[in-house]
């Protein structure tokens, strides 16, 4: 059987780690159906924020690594027009791209379109959001004027991981056809026997730290909470501001002694669920969300999670999970916080339990799968005429 080609875009990927939730969807979804098309990943060869070129990796050249087809290009002579050669010599049957800024992975293939005989499939990756668009507003006003002028991204698929995106997207480009696929995760769901101490908490910190993802709220919060509660906060992430991260530095060392923050740096993706296995408890007041990778694998670790109402997880409560609140709701924060710290471990290993239950049956890994496939195929078979 001859497997249709796709070529899926990425401006950063494996082993790199810095970029984020995109990279591991990428992964599974790939690993995932790998068997039924033929995978030509185009990215680079240094990580989101790094000038440094991966080791061992080849560079500007196509290597197979278990029946996947790589290119990575060498990020300090990459021209735009290199990608467009590059997907053209695949001649595939569609374009997968998984960037809605990058000028050379996303908007010079569609201001291109034309130059490609096959469909073209845009995740946007939360990038439409309302948290997302607030940075850089008016530069990003601006271009949404100027690309629907240009019709860059008319006659195209788009991809949204919820229903939630799905309106983010269809509020920029209300005549799209969009396929609602949410985000896979390779990782399966396990319980942590880890024993917990009454008012004590573990809590962890996991995404880049960017203030979109509002780590400096969760810092004021903790230290509101009582000095009852010993905390324990741990930061994993890449910094990706380094301001932002002198702002948040000033707030750390503001806490009060029962609070313990430390930053640990970045945990390679393969290894988040053996690290998350000695937490108990996610606190992220995310600004935006459109899928939540972080929050995907607290719950496949068993850690209930406190996050803001930004995101598509909003029934936590009532399955006995977590709990979603406004990020200006510092009090509801704080309580929620207390309320697990105050835990002994047999209650909280009910929680942890539950957390199983709900991320298992919520992912639904078979029939995503199938949807995935469904949705490629159909954008192969039915391409859109270009304007």
């Amino acid at each position: 059987m001859i497997k249709p080609k796709i070529a899926l875009l990425t401006q950063w990927y494996l082993p790199g780690n810095n970029a984020g939730g995109p990279v591991r969807s990428i992964f599974s979804l790939v690993e995932f159906l790998k068997s039924e098309f033929e995978f030509y990943i185009i990215t680079t060869n240094t990580d989101l924020n790094s000038t440094l070129p991966y080791k061992n990796i080849k560079q500007n050249e196509w290597f197979v690594e278990n029946k996947v087809n790589y290119y990575y290009h060498n990020t300090s002579t990459l021209l735009a027009s290199d990608v467009i050669k590059n997907i053209q010599s695949i001649n595939p049957n569609l374009i997968y791209l998984n960037s809605f800024w990058s000028w050379k992975f996303s908007l010079n293939i569609l201001k291109n379109k034309k130059a490609f005989n096959c469909s073209i499939l845009l995740a946007p990756r939360g990038m439409l959001s309302l948290g997302a668009l607030k940075i850089k507003s008016p530069k990003k006003k601006l271009f949404f004027i100027l690309s629907k002028l240009l019709n860059w991204h008319n006659s195209i698929y788009f991809q949204a991981s919820s229903q939630i995106e799905e309106k983010e997207i269809i509020s920029k480009y209300p005549n799209s056809k969009v396929y609602i696929l949410p985000n896979i995760s390779s990782f399966s769901a396990i319980i942590s026997n880890k024993n917990k101490t009454v008012n004590e908490l573990n809590l962890f910190y996991l995404s880049r730290i960017a203030k979109v993802k509002n780590l400096h709220l969760a810092l004021t919060y903790l230290k509101s909470v009582s000095p009852q509660y010993k905390i324990n906060y741990s930061i994993y992430g890449n910094i990706e501001d380094q301001n932002y991260w002198e702002d948040c530095l000033q707030l750390i060392n503001e806490l009060p002694n029962h609070v313990n923050v430390k930053y640990k740096g970045n945990i390679p993706f393969n290894k988040v669920q053996t690290t998350l296995m000695n937490e108990d408890c996610l606190l992220l007041p995310t600004m935006n969300e459109n899928f939540g990778h972080s929050i995907v694998e607290s719950l496949l670790s068993s850690c209930p999670v406190i996050i803001s109402n930004n995101t598509p997880w909003l029934d936590l409560e009532k399955e006995n999970v977590g709990f979603n609140f406004n990020e200006n709701n510092a009090t509801a924060f704080v309580k929620s916080i207390e309320y697990y710290a105050s835990l002994p471990t047999e209650k909280f290993f009910e929680i942890r339990k539950s957390c199983n239950l709900y991320i298992s049956n919520k992912l639904n890994l078979e029939g995503t799968i199938n949807n995935y496939k469904n949705s490629f195929n159909e954008c192969i078979k039915n391409r859109l005429k270009y304007i």
